[in-house]
């Protein structure tokens, strides 16, 4: 079997494994994910890297353990903005994957180009290639690490058709990672798939078709078909009977009791922090700089990223 096909078919296993599976409370498998990612890029290590609304850049996995310092040795957390890679996703707001020798020059100059390189080679990194899973209010992303050859167009395709894949799988563990582990077992009795599980989970929440296709990175066609299986599985017709169906059968939590008008409530309020710009030697107009952590202007819920669980 070529190697390609054979990657290809490592991650359809994969994302198979977790999006149709049976239900089940578990942690997300960082290490299964990096593993392949390091066998699929032929790379050194992979790290997950947050970018959180201060643009600190954080280190809170790297694969093979101990390959990469959590910290650089001067113990302080670099300026994310001054990584080019990072630069990119700030100015562009661009979700896709991309290659940090491929990042223009109007965007991540020489200078800083030449800091970076500075920094990242004692640690054996000279090329990387990073997969977002989350662009907007910070950044989240595998990043894969090469001392030596760079990324070829071949790897740029297979990126591309991995990092879906990828965001699938997040969105869906962020979904259902809050769900109490003694609803589980109900769910399996229904022989509720993992994804029909999340899906169902988005629907109790109130969210549309289209809603629910953003949050688990599909299309409303894919939930749609979902629906129609829920929908069988639960023996009803549309979706209010469903929502109600589940928690009668205690697969949803029962919503809690709206508050009155006359209940003194406070209001959650968001605190700006002053909007922080990547730094200068490239393009900056106002609509570029509101694309990224801490740069897109911040609604009530924006808050400082957090990798999941």
């Amino acid at each position: 079997m070529p190697r390609t096909t054979r990657r290809h078919a490592a991650w359809l296993e994969l994302v198979g494994d977790i999006l149709q599976g049976q239900p089940t409370a578990r942690q997300f498998p960082h290490a299964q994910v990096a593993d392949l990612l390091l066998e699929s890029f032929d790379a050194a290590c992979c790290s997950l890297n947050v970018v959180d609304d201060a643009w600190v850049d954080h280190v809170v996995g790297g694969w093979p353990v101990g390959f990469l310092p959590t910290t650089p040795p001067s113990g302080a957390l670099i300026d994310a903005s001054t990584h080019p890679l990072i630069r990119w996703y700030a100015v562009t707001g661009d979700s896709a994957p991309q290659v940090l020798g491929r990042v223009p020059r109007a965007v991540a100059g020489p200078r800083m180009r030449a800091a970076w390189s500075a920094f990242a080679r004692p640690f054996g990194i000279t090329h990387q290639l990073a997969l977002p899973v989350r662009v907007g209010r910070g950044v989240e992303a595998y990043v894969v690490s090469r001392p030596d050859d760079d990324y070829d167009d071949a790897d740029a395709d297979l990126a591309a058709l991995v990092r879906p894949a990828l965001a699938a799988l997040v969105g869906q563990h962020r979904v259902l990672h809050d769900v109490p582990e003694r609803r589980y077992d109900r769910v399996r009795d229904r022989h509720l798939t993992e994804r029909e599980f999340a899906v169902l989970t988005l629907l109790g929440a109130g969210h549309t078709a289209q809603a629910i296709a953003r949050r688990l990175d599909t299309s409303p066609r894919t939930v749609h078909k979902h629906l129609e299986h829920l929908y069988r599985k639960l023996g009803v017709r549309d979706r209010l009977m469903a929502v109600q169906r589940a928690r009668d059968a205690g697969l949803l939590a029962t919503p809690a009791a709206p508050i009155g008008r006359d209940t003194a409530t406070t209001s959650g309020r968001c605190t700006r922090r002053p909007e922080r710009a990547p730094p200068s030697g490239a393009p900056t107009p106002e609509s570029q700089h509101t694309r990224c952590a801490g740069g897109r202007p911040r609604s009530a819920d924006a808050g400082t990223a957090a990798p999941w669980r």
